[in-house]
Formats: C-alpha cells, structure tokens, sequence
C-alpha cells in the first residue's frame, strides 16, 4: 500500500497541468486572450497570478487544452518566451511553476514525458535554462526560451515569436520590444505582476482614457483567492507596510511610485515657446546617486493660469561634474532654486 501511495503521488507530481481548477479572475484573465492581444493580470503577492500564466504557457506548448478553455488556441507547435527581472527571479518562480526544480524536472505544469531531452542552461544563474523542448500534440515541437529584463532591451530582439510572458513589470522599452516580436506570428503577451512600481508606463498601457485598444486588464485581490482563509487574510494584511498594503493585497498600483498624474504625456505636451520676460520661473532639483538626481525648470503663465515644464533632467549614478555640464545648457537665469 505504501508503494501504490508514493507511486500514486510521483504520478500526480508529474502531472500538475490537470489538476488546475481557474478562480473566477483567474478565468477571466484567459478568457481575454481569445479577444485581446495584450493582457495584464494584476493581483497581490501569494494569490496565484504566477501559477495562472504558467498553466497557460503549459497549455500553448503542449496543445493540451482543458474542456473549460474559453481562451486562446494555438493548434500547432510554437514558440514562447517567458521573462522576469533577473535569472534568480524568473529560475524561482516563472520556471519552478513551468518545470519544477531543477534536481526535479518535469514536476510542474508541464508533465516530464513532454520534456524532449535535457535544456539547454543559461550562463550566469545556477540553474536557470535557457532553452528547453516540448512535445506538442500535433506532433511537432515547441520552444520555451527564458529571458530577463536585466540583460537590456536588444536581448529581446530576434526572431518572431508565438507568445510572450513577462512574470512581474517590464519595463516599457522591454515591453513593447516584446511585443513588436508577435508582429509576424499574429501572437500575444500576457503579463502577471504586483504593482509596486505604481503608474508606470506599462501600467499605464492598460489603465486609463489613453489605454491601448487592444488590452485587456484583470485585478484580483485577497478576497478573490479562496485558498486563502479569512483569518489567514487579516494576518497578511496586517503584515505590510501602509503604503504598500493595496497594492501587495488588491494589486492596486502602489502610491509613491510612478507617475503622480496618470495622463498620457501627447494630451499636455506643447511645441516649444519663448517665455515671456514677465512670466515667473522655478528651478527644483534632487540630489542623488543611486537614488537619480533630478532637476526641473517651470514658468508660469499668470494670466491663463497654466504651468509650463520648461525643462528636465533626471541621470543616476553620475558626479556633480556631469550634472554641472547637463544643466548649463539651460542658461544663467536669474530665478530662485529649490533644493
């Protein structure tokens, strides 16, 4: 009995693409692909996000859809990208959900006897792979490459592409040079991330009046994860810090960080205009190193009310010497600065 048991849960372990039962956001976020191109699953630490997007990649490399799949099909071998800020990132979580542990493959959602051969690793992080084979039921093969925002945005540039997951925020140059890698294929990007980073550009993508038309947007808070039970919520809730509670808990974007004013920039900005004499002027500037230093210029138009960015400047991990020859340029006026 004991070795029916263990060869019972060896099995199960290695079969984890059926046993995933989608919350109602969850569902929502696949239900999306099959009208949108662009999705973006925000939702709070721990509450399922990851484990989401990684049934669905699952389900795209393998062709082994579930009978309740509303979403997106693909019905033929393909290729994916799956990425996260850094290799220790996307080898802890993104690849785990995918492929188990590395002593352990072919324990997560996709079962090891659709693993071809053994990965190909990545240079650089312990245990992170670079390229790895699946078979789909077509009977061709698919490709999983993993990639990470910290290597830069030309490291997302190449060949086209079928879909693209980025696990947490990329930033927007990455974002849209993944995108452009669907262009030719007709394929998609699905993104899973906890807001910490607040308005960003990304973010911005999917919220708001100068969202793009082609995205789709699911937020799932604690209330939404039944697995998690209510007292265990008040615990968790408690366990963070004010400022960062809605967005670690609700995955609402976090406060303090971002955009202060979430407007499109073509909807204030103006063509260059000479500053009448009589029009007050304002410097500001934040010094820093690895924090950015900062620097602003603004007029003010008195009679209209309306303020104007004059100029901007925002640089980390120079010397004042740098910062000195950036900001020359702006010219010696003689208005007050504030520090």
């Amino acid at each position: 009995m004991v070795a029916l048991l263990e060869k019972r849960e060896k099995i199960l372990g290695q079969n984890k693409l059926y046993g995933y039962k989608p919350y109602p956001k969850q569902l929502e976020f696949h239900n999306a692909g099959a009208t949108y191109r662009e999705r973006m699953f925000l939702a709070g630490n721990q509450l399922g996000k990851t484990l989401s997007a990684g049934h669905e990649a699952a389900y795209h490399a393998t062709g082994l859809y579930p009978d309740w799949w509303q979403g997106r099909r693909i019905d033929h071998a393909n290729k994916g990208w799956v990425g996260a800020p850094s290799g220790e990132f996307v080898r802890d979580n993104a690849q785990r959900i995918l492929f188990g542990e590395m002593m352990e493959l072919g324990t997560g959602t996709i079962p090891k006897e659709l693993i071809i051969g053994r990965p190909m690793m990545a240079h650089g992080t312990t245990g992170l792979i670079d390229m790895i084979r699946i078979r789909h039921v077509s009977g061709g093969t698919s490709v999983i490459k993993f990639k990470t925002y910290d290597q830069g945005r030309e490291k997302w540039q190449g060949t086209p592409v079928d879909w693209i997951w980025p696990d947490e925020e990329p930033p927007i140059d990455i974002y849209t040079e993944a995108l452009t890698r669907t262009n030719a294929t007709k394929g998609f990007i699905f993104c899973t991330l906890t807001p910490l980073l607040g308005m960003s550009d990304t973010v911005m993508r999917f919220m708001g009046d100068s969202k793009s038309p082609d995205t789709h947007l699911t937020i799932m808070g604690i209330d939404d994860a039944a697995h998690i039970s209510p007292e265990r919520r008040a615990t968790i809730i408690a366990s963070y810090q004010p400022h960062e509670r809605e967005a670690r808990i609700n995955g609402t974007p976090m406060l303090g960080s971002g955009r202060i004013f979430p407007i499109a920039e073509e909807e204030i900005r103006v063509d260059p205009i000479p500053i009448p004499k009589h029009w007050p002027q304002i410097g500001g500037m934040d010094f820093g190193y690895d924090h950015p230093f900062a620097a602003v210029r603004l007029a003010w138009d008195r009679d209209n009310d309306c303020i104007y960015v004059t100029a901007e400047y925002r640089v980390a991990e120079k010397t004042p010497v740098y910062h000195v020859g950036a900001l020359r340029p702006w010219g010696n006026l003689k208005i007050p600065d504030v520090l």
